[in-house]
């Protein structure tokens, strides 16, 4: 079997840049179809933990293999990249960003392929978004000279809750299902699972005013969630995280009351939220892409496209 590499073009344990690597994944799909699917993609099942839930077509998830193999020959997908290529080796398709040359549009053409493996899941989700409205709110750019246009003020909360609230009240008598980053933190710092009807919630607004549900309500977090973690770097001490997965203290590490599930269980679980939030704004009755309150994303484009396709 021979492979096509992805890298992990954006990812942080906190920012997964989900909408950054499935580019560079349909990119791949694209190359190994070109072949007569010789090829298999190969991903970082420790940064493509989507793989857990998702089905991606013709690609393997591994850790063991994926480290192992090395000095491969680059495919650079900013210029000619579509050919047929050696099969008798391995490639690495070179995760430089943006993808593509200007004016390629490319992205979308095989998001559709993608499909939940989990049918109870999946059933779960679309009995509770079927008569509802996806909307989708997105932080301020991590990055303060993001060149995107936007329609309020960087870090103006009223004026973007104004924006948000008039867009909702145009669907009189709806109910929503809303999948957001914003808090007060700055962008990537906010709770790894957050409960948004806290009051401590920028959005918290949004629950009073209007029938809406999001990810919890699909997802039994509290259960899943660890009291503390040993410290990797300072094992005599453990962090303490509250419901939300944030650190709001440190003790003194006790292995017989430290909890064994790892941090690691908790970023899982961000994974699967961001796997239900996607499918949840996939199956809703109708769609609200982030550009309408905010910056657009490649997260609303995903939504958009696979909806054409359902």
């Amino acid at each position: 079997m021979v492979y096509f590499k992805l890298g992990n073009c954006g990812w942080t344990l906190r920012d997964a840049s989900f909408g950054n690597r499935i580019q560079f994944w349909e990119i791949a799909f694209e190359l190994t179809k070109y072949n007569n699917f010789r090829f298999t993609i190969l991903v970082d099942a420790d940064k493509w933990r989507e793989t857990k839930w998702l089905d991606f077509p013709y690609t393997k998830p591994s850790k063991h293999r994926y480290h192992n193999l090395k000095n491969l020959t680059e495919i650079d997908v900013r210029y000619e990249w579509l050919k047929e290529l050696d099969t008798s080796k391995d490639w690495y398709i070179k995760d430089e960003w943006p993808p593509y040359q200007e004016g390629d549009e490319f992205y979308g053409k095989w998001l559709h392929l993608i499909t939940l493996k989990d049918k109870v899941l999946k059933k779960k989700i679309k009995e509770l978004v079927k008569d509802r409205i996806g909307i989708h709110i997105r932080h301020w750019p991590v990055i303060d000279t993001d060149p995107r246009s936007n329609p309020v003020e960087r870090f103006n909360y009223v004026e973007k809750m104004k924006l948000v609230k008039k867009t909702m009240d145009k669907h009189s008598n709806s109910k929503f299902y809303i999948s957001t980053d914003i808090t007060y933190d700055k962008p990537g710092r906010g709770p790894i699972l957050p409960k948004f009807r806290k009051e401590s919630h920028w959005i918290s607004q949004i629950y009073k005013d209007y029938d809406v549900v999001d990810y919890r309500d699909i997802l039994e977090m509290d259960d899943m969630l660890i009291n503390t973690v040993q410290d990797i770097n300072n094992p005599k001490w453990s962090r303490v995280l509250d419901d939300e997965g944030c650190y709001i203290n440190v003790i003194r590490h006790d292995e017989n009351k430290h909890n064994r599930i790892g941090l690691d269980e908790t970023y899982e679980r961000k994974t699967l939220r961001d796997v239900v939030d996607l499918f949840s704004l996939i199956y809703s009755k109708k769609f609200i892409p982030s550009e309408i309150t905010g910056p657009n994303s490649s997260w609303s484009d995903f939504v958009e496209i696979y909806r054409e396709n359902i």
